[in-house]
């Protein structure tokens, strides 16, 4: 009896040198509000900087100090976990005794029931305010490397905007000139003619500048709710420029409906202007024939909208297959294919950002096909 005792005090002795050990703290409590805790380990303090006392005795609760805007959806990921017999993982904000707030991670599972229904749950709480952070640096390095290689794009299409710009400029100077003899003559029926010609000829030069401008802007991490055929409109809109100076077509291939995705937008139209240049790039090496066509598709798929691009050139080359997203890694043999060699190894981080990945493949008798998935919203955590 006496050794049973003592194996029990060593297995109590070492749960505990383990607790004290662990980067945050082991707790089991009931699942009401607010989440009155029946046992803590010593390592609260450090974390929220209250006592394994005070939670236990209730002298304050750890919902006291959960950050109110993360409350509704902590209990909310908790509760649908319990309902299902799984365990839950949740990142939420505490605010703790002293000091700003921090970022912690949680794991745990319901361990048994009360007699009224009540989940008892039994987890862990670590801190990961250093990793959020982190993540934050890196998430502002990738999105300023993302600005830059987007007006490093801009000024690569420069000669291609500048000949699209001259059309409605050139027109505008007609038109204006032809107005300005019209209403010196009186011929007021024909002066409202010429100045509707020019008002469009404005809009139309003002759509390119537009175009420019939203490419060109530093994005904001936000993402926003898009309609994707509008979103794919506009960048065929912006690519279009360039695919007439080599007289290629970009063709849509796109169902009359899309679900919305939740998204950044300027950074996913960055990563299809880019495969579309890419595209146009190789057909040019393969030389393609003036009206041969780019295709630009969308479809939704087991719950993902997948966007695809699809080129008549060279395909990539084996030796390309390994090292296809690296960086500096370039499959272009074409003296044109100007560039820092950055294009899809940035394309492909905001992709895998956003939760998706860029796939690709070579197509028959040539070409090949960039494709990538975005999670519809039901989908998305």
């Amino acid at each position: 009896m006496t050794q049973l005792t003592n194996t029990s005090d060593d297995a109590h002795d070492g749960l505990q040198t383990l607790f004290k050990n662990l980067p945050g703290m082991a707790y089991r409590c009931v699942n009401l509000d607010h989440w009155p805790m029946s046992f803590v380990s010593e390592g609260c303090e450090a974390l929220c900087g209250y006592t394994s006392q005070q939670l236990e005795s209730q002298e304050v609760l750890w919902g006291d100090f959960t950050h109110r805007h993360d409350v509704a959806e902590v209990d909310r990921q908790v509760k649908s976990a319990a309902r299902k017999g799984q365990p839950f993982e949740v990142e939420y904000r505490i605010v703790p005794r002293t000091g700003p707030h921090k970022w912690v991670w949680e794991r745990g599972r319901v361990v048994d029931w009360l007699e009224d229904g009540t989940a008892v749950l039994e987890g862990f709480i670590t801190d990961i305010t250093s990793l959020r952070d982190a993540q934050r640096t890196v998430s502002d390095q990738r999105a300023q490397l993302a600005h830059v290689e987007r007006l490093n794009t801009l000024g690569e299409m420069t000669a291609a905007i500048a000949h699209e710009l001259n059309q409605p400029l050139t027109a505008i100077a007609m038109y204006s000139k032809s107005a300005q003899l019209l209403a010196q003559q009186g011929k007021q029926e024909q002066l409202q003619q010429v100045l509707s010609k020019l008002a469009q000829q404005s809009l139309r030069a003002g759509a390119v500048i537009e175009r420019m401008q939203s490419m060109s802007y530093q994005s904001s991490h936000q993402q926003d709710h898009i309609d994707p055929i509008n979103l794919l409109k506009e960048i065929k809109d912006l690519a279009e420029i360039e695919a007439q100076v080599h007289g290629y077509t970009i063709e849509l291939q796109l169902p009359h409906e899309l679900p919305s995705i939740s998204c950044d937008p300027i950074q996913i139209q960055q990563v299809i202007l880019n495969l579309l240049r890419n595209g146009m790039q190789a057909m040019q090496v393969n030389l393609c024939s003036a009206g041969s066509a780019i295709v630009l598709a969308a479809k939704v798929v087991d719950e993902q909208l997948w966007i695809y691009v699809r080129d008549r050139g060279t395909g990539i080359e084996t030796s390309m297959a390994d090292k296809l997203f690296l960086a500096f890694a370039s499959n272009k043999n074409t003296d044109n294919a100007a560039g820092m060699g950055l294009g899809l190894t940035i394309g492909k981080a905001i992709i895998e950002a956003h939760g998706g990945r860029l796939n690709y493949s070579n197509l028959r008798p040539n070409g090949a096909e960039f494709s990538f998935n975005l999670a519809l919203p039901s989908r998305q955590a």
